[in-house]
């Protein structure tokens, strides 16, 4: 199992950490089954293409409040300890996805950060990333063309313009026919296994031809992003979500003091100390 501290500096030298282990393989098992009995029984609804129009792709999105069982996941210490300790224990959950990738010939996603401009400020080892993304793998990847999950490490630290337009065009054309650009890496995965990058991290998927890919997807950011006039009202959380989730996941009461949401230590208590 990786340690928080192992992990942590790898992030900060890299931009990413491979967490080893970060969820048991009963947790694994459990959500993984929810999320195959909603997506078998439930059909192109929950494909959501905000993000991809990929035809092998099932997204679905507000992971949490539709699967009961994904909340399973705030519970792994090994998991949620390192974005907490990565964003200062700033922390609050803004995105729960799960993901099943589909045999495809084709590049899943080309190379990407997941943000706009405006988000795209350097690298602040002080303050920490804005976002974080933790994907939780639940099939193996380690095999050759499964989908892999692809980084460029240091990228994190780029100015949003250091590679300009003509540099993608040519990387992703190359991606298509498998190559990476120098310094790029491949992640291979075991079920259990997490990645945790930041939201400027450049990264891609890529074909996969041997089975098909789950994961989960947890956006993590630092907890004065949280809107300061629309905080949310918890009774539009689902029923089944823990007192723990319902704060990870903005649910507040209506008449709470917006100042008390920055100074909220509920996710410091739950996980300082582990």
């Amino acid at each position: 199992m990786t340690s928080p501290n192992n992990a942590v500096a790898q992030f900060t030298e890299q931009g990413f950490a491979l967490i080893k282990h970060a969820v048991p393989d009963s947790v694994v098992s459990t959500v993984d089954t929810a999320v195959r009995r909603l997506t078998d029984d439930r059909g192109p609804d929950l494909t959501h293409s905000s993000f991809n129009t990929n035809p092998a792709l099932t997204h679905v999105r507000d992971a949490a409040n539709i699967i009961a069982e994904y909340q399973l996941l705030f519970e792994c210490a090994a998991l949620m300890s390192v974005p907490h300790r990565i964003l200062n224990g700033s922390l609050q959950v803004l995105g729960t996805e799960v993901l099943r990738r589909g045999i495809y010939q084709e590049v899943h996603e080309p190379w990407h950060r997941d943000s706009g401009p405006y988000l795209e400020r350097p690298y602040d080892e002080l303050n920490g990333p804005l976002h974080l993304k933790a994907q939780v793998f639940f099939t193996d990847t380690r095999p050759k063309d499964s989908g892999n999950l692809v980084l460029i490490p240091g990228s994190h630290r780029w100015p949003a313009n250091y590679k300009d337009n003509a540099y993608w065009k040519t990387a992703n054309d190359a991606l298509a026919q498998g190559s990476l650009p120098e310094g790029a890496l491949s992640i291979h995965a075991e079920p259990g296994d997490a990645v945790v990058f930041g939201n400027t991290m450049w990264h891609a998927v890529l074909p996969n031809r041997t089975q098909e890919r789950r994961s989960a997807i947890i956006r993590f950011g630092q907890a004065w992003l949280r809107p300061y006039d629309h905080p949310c009202d918890p009774a539009t959380a689902a029923g089944h979500l823990s007192f723990q989730s319902r704060r990870l996941l903005g649910y507040h009461s209506n008449t709470v003091n917006p100042v008390d949401l920055y100074k909220d230590t509920t996710s410091s208590e739950s996980w300082g100390a582990r």
